[in-house]
């Protein structure tokens, strides 16, 4: 399959899901919150699952680059992966309900839902999720596929600063369509439609992972953007 129809396919997933919750809502705001949007249901799956691959994606551009690139950036690279598959495990708490194994003690103490995840833990009086995963990652991952996309074609330095850091960028449908949710996804009237959310985020970044307006090697060694070289 190429890579656009996998770009398709994500994005009719996504847009799906959100579709989906809005009609689950109006059926039973109960079902929704007990099953649709609930821990460990098919949404929360669907999302793990989904950054889990983007970071083997975000992996597999940085090895198949490895020599065409420096080790700086191919480290920023695996970094990248790293931080989706983290993502991925937080979102189910490292399988700790799956493998049914108790949280360690101190978890248990610090954290706010007493799991085995590091964003819920509260230092103090601060809670991660709050302070790091809150308003600031918010705004950095909203500039990354609203604004990106639309500074990327029309600025040097922003060129410059992908190609050495390797940073895949969103296409401008892309952008459209992560607009277009960050607006929609407030009119459902469910405590959680963020998790609703995450998932189309997660799929949202698999789509742009694998078709990217940079394909890396074109990037780097022929300046393509056509978007049909490899990943």
């Amino acid at each position: 399959m190429q890579r656009h129809s996998f770009d398709f396919w994500l994005l009719t997933c996504a847009a799906t899901i959100l579709i989906s919750a809005f009609i689950v809502s109006a059926i039973s705001r109960e079902i929704f919150f007990d099953y649709f949007g609930a821990e460990d249901s098919l949404i929360e799956d669907t999302t793990a699952i989904g950054l889990a691959l983007a970071g083997g994606v975000l992996w597999y551009r940085a090895f198949r680059a490895r020599k065409h690139i420096p080790t700086g950036a191919l480290a920023l690279g695996v970094l990248y992966g790293v931080a989706y598959i983290w993502a991925g495990g937080e979102e189910i708490s490292w399988g700790q309900r799956i493998l049914g194994f108790e949280s360690p003690e101190y978890f248990r103490q610090n954290n706010d839902q007493q799991e085995f995840t590091f964003h819920n833990l509260v230092i103090g009086d601060v809670k991660l999720d709050e302070l790091i995963f809150g308003p600031v990652l918010s705004y950095i991952i909203l500039s990354y596929l609203i604004v990106l996309p639309l500074l990327w074609p029309r600025v040097g330095w922003v060129q410059t600063l992908t190609r050495k850091m390797i940073i895949p960028v969103p296409r401008l449908h892309h952008a459209g369509f992560a607009l277009a949710v960050t607006l929609i996804i407030p009119l459902l009237g469910e405590s959680r439609r963020w998790e609703v959310y995450e998932c189309i985020f997660a799929l949202l970044s698999l789509a742009i992972f694998i078709y990217p307006a940079n394909p890396i090697t074109a990037a780097h060694n022929m300046a393509a953007s056509d978007g049909s070289g490899p990943l």
